[in-house]
């Protein structure tokens, strides 16, 4: 399932592919500013960078809106709604992962463990399992069970909470707690973990790409953003499809009252 989520994420992205190409030079754009401007402590450096992170994420919700329509391949560049989608999420964002961010960190400091991300800890294998290795094996293992738990229902809400704010645009309905998990209840939780792993896993194959590494430092670095453009893809194509689905029972449900 992972590689059929791939092959499906590749197709969309290159179903145009000059258009992808276009969108290829702007994020590397993008991107190369933001690594420069990171480097830099100062007031500017950290508004650059931060609307770097609101365009990207408008144009990954605009990605998500369009999986959610039956698109096809990358939506347009539409400015307007990239920075308001991107402002939007990108407060969603920052909450939700705050809120994880606490949440997993009171799991982390009893057992002396780094904070506590499944995808970022999966893309970076050969570290994690250094840090795994130096510590109690009964640790260790409290840790992954209960910070993968922990990870997978705090990402569940703001996966959901994400696709909402795509779908009706309305800033609320991302903080709507009852209402995300009556979307859960939709589709079922087993379903949705069965598809929010399958989604993981296909992020953590086109990270894993990484370790390719191109002895010419320019074409290594077009090669990074080349990954990192179809990691942010599949994230948000996730979220697409994963909302898409609820948005599908809940049209069926509307539609058997009706009858």
């Amino acid at each position: 399932m992972p590689l059929s989520i791939m092959k499906k994420i590749w197709s969309y992205c290159t179903y145009n592919k000059p258009f992808f190409l276009l969108v290829f030079i702007l994020f590397f754009v993008l991107e190369y500013f933001m690594d420069t401007y990171s480097n830099f402590n100062t007031k500017r450096a950290f508004l650059i960078v931060m609307l770097i992170n609101i365009i990207l994420c408008g144009y990954g919700m605009t990605i998500s809106r369009d999986r959610m329509n039956n698109g096809i391949r990358l939506p347009k560049i539409m400015i307007k709604d990239i920075i308001v989608l991107g402002i939007k999420s990108y407060i969603v964002f920052t909450v939700y992962l705050l809120v994880q961010g606490y949440v997993l960190d009171l799991i982390c400091s009893p057992l002396n463990f780094p904070e506590f991300d499944l995808e970022d800890m999966l893309l970076k294998l050969p570290e994690t399992l250094h840090t795994l290795y130096s510590h109690n094996p009964v640790d260790a293992l409290a840790f992954i069970i209960i910070g993968s738990i922990l990870f997978y229902i705090t990402s569940f809400f703001m996966e959901i909470a994400l696709g909402r704010l795509a779908d009706t645009n309305n800033f609320k309905t991302a903080f709507n707690l009852l209402k995300i998990k009556s979307d859960i209840d939709l589709i079922g939780w087993r379903s949705y973990t069965k598809e929010f792993t399958a989604i993981v896993v296909a992020i953590v194959l086109f990270g894993a790409f990484k370790y390719i590494v191109i002895p010419v430092e320019i074409l290594n670095y077009i090669w990074n953003v080349f990954l990192d453009l179809l990691l942010i893809s599949a994230q948000f194509l996730g979220i697409g499809a994963i909302y898409s689905r609820i948005k599908e029972k809940k049209s069926n449900f509307d539609f058997s009252k009706s009858q």
